[in-house]
């Protein structure tokens, strides 16, 4: 067996090496279809499958609160509630909790605002991560009073310190006291958020303040995220139903800090899953891509394949008459389809290793694990089962198709033999099966570009042009309260627009496409009392400097913005956008009064704008309000605007050396035009629709070829026909239509059949889509016109050459 398997392989190479072009061809094919579901498959292994770097990894689970009937489903975990899960759930090993923080890093060089996570001292220790150098958290730097201490992430550890060993036990000065750090963790993802350095819980200002709170209010400081591990025999499904009836225990006993009808609930979700979870369909449905678009390049070179037989009848024909069975001729044409698709594999890695870096930036987008994502050893192996499925695919329907009738054989084999209608059908299946599948993928492409095109051509309610955003947030130990931070940000304002070339500046605490969660404040509307609070509007409430509207071009439709004279020894002021106006049931707000604060103060709407699209191009406006930045008694994390007259870029350093000159270690981060962060927004669906774009075009470029491909080879067999019509009186102009018609009749015939599959199949893509139906008649209208004419010039070659068929020497051949 092994000896004859030597020979099928030397036997199959010389016949390769005697036909490049169908070869060449057929590796090229085969290597994009591997090397596209290579990549996609390494993508989805490091990123889905691959279990998580920390021990046990398989019991790590993520509690999780929610409202249902609220539309909320996270509703975070308050101190209390997270301390009443650690002393009743009797399920886990361990709880822990998290929270993530901003504080500021100083006299390392520029001033610098850290990510910062906040978690129980034991949180490594149940997530199963040991640092890399130095130690973990212990319980005596939980303690109240305890030296501050950090622990470094792997990313900051790298970027702010080189990767220096000795970091480990050098001082860093964080906000207002030193902090010691003790450790550095290895590389490895974070969730729920990546973050710089972490913390004791202790060591968090605000979570100490707030844990003071909660015997007056259990759901006091509501924005921890619970994560346990589970003991050994234990299901999630068995820790959720235990913690959701620890949950409705407490909701029931303290139905003034639960609203009856909230319908609070809490379950166990599976860590790996959530961290995944907004990257899974994306994933999947690409991989269904890929995986057409192999399948389009195994009927391409299935039809490329069956046409050799056809011109090798003869020679299976001596082979079988000289001793050979059957089963040893199909033998042979698998060795030579496996041999093309082990070369095309191998090609295909190469085209992996080049589109796998952006898969990882259109993945990274989604979930925080793009740093697993690698050509490993079991992508190898995944690629060569492939490759070699692919070969016995795409090599079965020719081997089978191989005439066992030598007598037939050998006249298909001569100048003047035809080819059998089993063969002929064969071939139009395969070409109707790859136009079906690459119309299924062309209209999908088409759909996301259509939604990209409408999505950016949205009018935001702002003017981006020239206008420069970063971030200013004040150190809490220097800037404890609106007044003081007022202190900061006025004279900054005054700074910043004395500069030559800027127009004008604002301070907010939002900048539009920022932010992707709009708050959520109840207000009452003086004259409509209603002791529910409950029934009372909600609006996103915004702190804004007077010279905001400006600034972003925000239209005033009524009344006026705000003033410099809109202080707090004025009358209190708001300005509501057009969107909110519908809460006074088409009576005028201007000049009416609200209260934000249950009725303890009123402020007078003195005006109206336009809205703004703050929260996604694709999401209607809401009810938005407006308070000037001089009568806030809110502090704010201070974002600055400056519009300049002409290129932003220099607005950056503006904003530096002016911020700097009030306070040398103020943190001055993000600093990046409006455009900028409009097209960090449309980066997503923009990489959904150019990926699924390649692919489909992929499939389009493989399937025009196919049918090339079996034209030429019709053309080149019915040679003699052709001359045969010509010398009896037909046209050039007849034999051209005659040739083009059949091959369009297959496109066609897939078209009918594409257009079927994708009334199913892009429904998929529809939580995808803007403003755009998933059966969109004008996109299925476009792309088989698309196809229809690049059908006509793929069919026009093999046409016209057989319209240059001298009829002399095809009669003389017959």
């Amino acid at each position: 067996m092994l000896d004859q398997l030597r020979s099928d392989l030397r036997f199959a190479t010389r016949t390769l090496r005697k036909s490049p072009g169908f070869a060449l061809l057929a590796i090229l094919t085969l290597g994009l279809g591997i090397g596209a579901n290579t990549a996609i498959f390494s993508v989805i292994y490091g990123v889905l499958l691959k279990p998580l770097p920390y021990a046990d990894s398989d019991r790590l689970v993520l509690i999780r609160q929610s409202a249902p009937p609220l539309g909320r489903p996270d509703v975070g975990v308050s101190i209390k509630e997270f301390f009443t899960y650690r002393d009743q759930a009797a399920d886990f090993d361990g709880l822990v909790e998290f929270h993530q923080m901003n504080f500021d890093l100083l006299k390392r060089g520029e001033p610098d605002r850290v990510d910062t996570g906040v978690v129980s001292p034991n949180f490594f220790d149940v997530l199963g991560i040991k640092p890399m150098v130095g130690r973990s958290f212990v319980p005596e730097d939980d303690r109240p009073g305890a030296p501050a201490v950090l622990i470094v992430s792997y990313s900051y550890w790298q970027s702010k310190f080189g990767g220096d060993r000795a970091i480990v036990g050098q001082v860093l000065e964080m906000n207002d006291r030193p902090h010691t750090v003790v450790g550095v963790l290895p590389n490895v993802p974070h969730f729920p958020q990546e973050n710089d350095v972490y913390m004791p819980t202790s060591a968090c200002p605000f979570r100490s303040a707030a844990q003071a709170r909660i015997a007056e209010n259990p759901r006091v400081f509501p924005i921890l995220n619970v994560f346990g591990k589970l003991k050994a025999g234990v299901t999630r499904e068995r820790a959720a139903a235990a913690v959701d009836t620890i949950l409705r225990r407490f909701v029931s006993d303290d139905t003034a800090a639960y609203r009856p009808g909230s319908g609070f609930a809490a379950t166990a979700l599976d860590v790996r899953a959530e961290m995944t979870r907004n990257a899974r369909p994306m994933l999947l449905i690409l991989l269904g891509t890929t995986g057409l678009v192999l399948l389009i390049a195994c009927a391409n070179v299935a039809n490329l394949t069956l046409a050799r037989v056809l011109r090798r009848d003869r020679e299976f024909a001596v082979r079988a008459s000289l001793g050979a069975d059957r089963g040893r001729l199909i033998r042979q044409l698998l060795t030579e389809s496996s041999v093309l698709a082990l070369t095309g594999g191998a090609c295909g890695l190469l085209f992996a290793a080049w589109t796998t870096g952006l898969l990882t930036t259109f993945v990274a987008r989604f979930a925080p694990r793009t740093g697993e994502i690698g050509l490993d050893i079991r992508v190898l192996v995944l690629t060569t089962v492939v490759s070699v499925l692919t070969g016995l695919l795409f090599g079965l329907f020719p081997a089978l198709a191989s005439s066992a009738d030598y007598v037939t054989a050998m006249k298909q084999g001569s100048p003047g033999a035809g080819v059998s209608r089993r063969r002929r059908s064969l071939q139009a299946a395969l070409v109707v099966a790859q136009v079906a599948v690459s119309v299924v993928l062309l209209v999908g492409a088409a759909l996301l570009i259509a939604s990209f095109y409408r999505l950016q051509r949205v009018d935001p309610g702002y003017s981006a042009d020239r206008v420069m955003s970063a971030e200013l947030f004040t150190n809490f130990s220097k800037y404890p309260d609106a007044d003081t931070q007022r202190r900061f940000y006025l004279p900054l304002i005054e700074r910043l627009e004395a500069q030559p070339g800027v127009v004008s500046v604002a301070v907010t605490n939002a900048v539009p496409l920022r932010t992707t969660q709009p708050g959520n404040t109840a207000f009452q509307i003086e004259g409509r009392l209603e002791d529910n609070i409950e029934r009372r509007p909600t609006a996103d409430v915004r702190i804004v400097s007077s010279g905001f509207f400006r600034t972003l071009g925000v239209p005033l439709i009524a009344g006026r913005t705000f003033a410099e004279s809109d202080t707090n020894d004025s009358m209190r002021v708001v300005v509501i956008n057009r969107a909110m106006t519908r809460y006074w049931n088409g009576s005028e707000p201007v000049g009416s009064r609200i209260s934000l604060d249950g009725n303890r103060t009123w402020s007078t709407v003195v005006g109206i704008v336009g809205d703004v699209r703050a929260f996604g191009l694709d999401k209607e406006p809401i009810a938005q309000l407006y308070t000037p930045l001089r009568q806030s008694t809110q502090g704010l994390n201070g974002l600055v605007l400056v519009r300049t007259a002409g290129d932003p870029a220099s607005a950056g350093g503006i904003i530096r050396e002016a911020a700097w000159a009030l306070d040398p270690e103020m943190p001055v981060q993000a600093v990046r035009t409006l455009d900028e962060i409009r097209d960090r927004y449309l980066a997503t669906p923009k990489l959904t629709a150019v990926l699924l774009s390649l692919f489909a075009v992929l499939a389009l470029v493989v399937t025009l070829a196919g049918i090339t491909g079996v034209l030429a080879t019709s053309v080149a067999q019915r040679t003699q026909e052709f001359g045969i019509r010509m010398a009896l009186g037909a046209s050039r102009a007849a034999v051209l239509r005659m040739v083009i018609g059949r091959g369009l009749a297959l496109v066609v015939a897939g078209l009918i059949l594409g257009v079927l599959a994708s009334t199913v199949a892009t429904r998929v893509l529809a939580s995808y889509l803007f403003d755009t139906n998933p059966l969109d008649p004008l996109m299925f209208v476009s792309v088989c016109a698309a196809f229809t004419l690049a059908g006509v010039v793929a069919c026009f070659g093999p046409a016209w050459r057989a319209t240059t068929v001298d009829p002399m020497l095809a009669l003389r051949s017959e």
